[in-house]
């Protein structure tokens, strides 16, 4: 009689996979969007940009675009870090490092978006 071994979970980064695709996904049709507005539309001023961004929709449009940028990042550096960093420590020091960077820049981008002027 032969014993097989357990394969492990068939799902291993089944999670990171689709982070990268969906957020991609959204981070394409976003700049599209973006950037058919801004070569149809008129320049805008400072008073167009103003009104562009009193909208909730829009702002939440651009948060929704922060953070499938910032998950996008996130998982393709952690991606990189576990093949080709190969001590635990120095891994774990980037990793951390990379973490709250990219945390600094939510916060900067929920400021600009929501904080109003400063």
């Amino acid at each position: 009689m032969s014993r097989s071994r357990p394969l492990g979970s068939a799902h291993r980064g089944t999670a990171a996979f689709l982070i990268q695709r969906l957020s991609s996904l959204y981070l394409g049709a976003f700049t599209v969007y973006l950037l058919v507005c801004l070569l149809v539309g008129p320049a805008p001023d400072y008073a167009g940009w103003t009104e562009y961004f009193g909208s909730t929709a829009v702002r939440l449009a651009w948060t929704l675009f922060i953070g499938s940028l910032l998950a996008h990042a996130w998982t393709g550096l952690r991606s990189i870090y576990l093949d080709y960093i190969h001590p635990t420590g120095l891994r774990f020091a980037v990793s951390t490092l990379t973490a709250f960077g990219l945390i600094a820049l939510a916060i900067w981008a929920v400021q600009i978006l929501f904080g109003g002027r400063a």
